[in-house]
């Protein structure tokens, strides 16, 4: 699979553009502050965005939404306990920066278990709590998309409303740390890494 990473905003979030080798459908995981770039790669490409999928509902991790959608309308898609996220100005942050974000509704909610699929490409649907609720993480050959459950030698914050750090803890010992350990990290903020490598020098999460 083709991955576009695009850092961005004032937070440098992480966002990332998929499809398959030979497609043209594509997915985004994320919509950050300045989607100029990615919708100028979109276009480059040829690209038909089929989803917009957000890992969770945090201000810096949707507020592209509406700008992406507009653009090339794809399907909105989060998980359903995050989906409060998008028109609460305190769950989503945006109220503490002096804003009211609001996102567009979501075109499906989702569970553990489902799967997003783009013609030869599945991803699937890991339910990955603690920084939030209705976290998740999405999971295609080798490739995991993990938004802010874990870092290169860090871990999401949990100091917001209703983020859980015990919660956290047991999706990283429980949910990524049981992928093999050759799958790549794709993380909200920072450099990508590895499950093995987080397995063996993550100060944070011990096996």
């Amino acid at each position: 699979m083709n991955i576009y990473k695009f850092t961005i905003g004032n937070f440098a979030v992480n966002n990332y553009l998929v499809h398959a080798y030979d497609s043209v459908q594509a997915i985004l995981f994320d919509a950050g502050e300045d989607t100029d770039p990615i919708l100028q790669k979109i276009d480059d490409l040829g690209l038909e965005l089929a989803y917009l999928v957000n890992t969770h509902g945090h201000g810096d991790h949707i507020i592209g939404n509406a700008k992406i959608l507009n653009s090339t309308g794809a399907q909105l898609l989060i998980h359903e306990l995050d989906e409060p996220y998008l028109s609460d100005s305190q769950l989503n942050l945006s109220a503490f920066l002096g804003a009211e974000l609001k996102s567009p509704k979501p075109d499906r909610t989702l569970r553990e278990g489902e799967k997003i699929s783009i013609e030869n490409l599945d991803f699937m649907v890991i339910h990955t709590p603690g920084h939030t609720p209705g976290h998740i993480s999405l999971v295609c050959s080798g490739h995991a998309f993990v938004g802010d459950v874990i870092f290169r030698g860090s871990i999401g914050r949990t100091d917001f409303p209703l983020s859980s750090g015990q919660q956290l803890i047991e999706s990283i010992r429980l949910k990524i740390y049981p992928l093999p350990d050759e799958t790549i990290l794709y993380p909200g903020h920072g450099p990508n890494t590895t499950v093995g490598n987080e397995k063996m020098s993550n100060p944070f999460v011990s096996m």
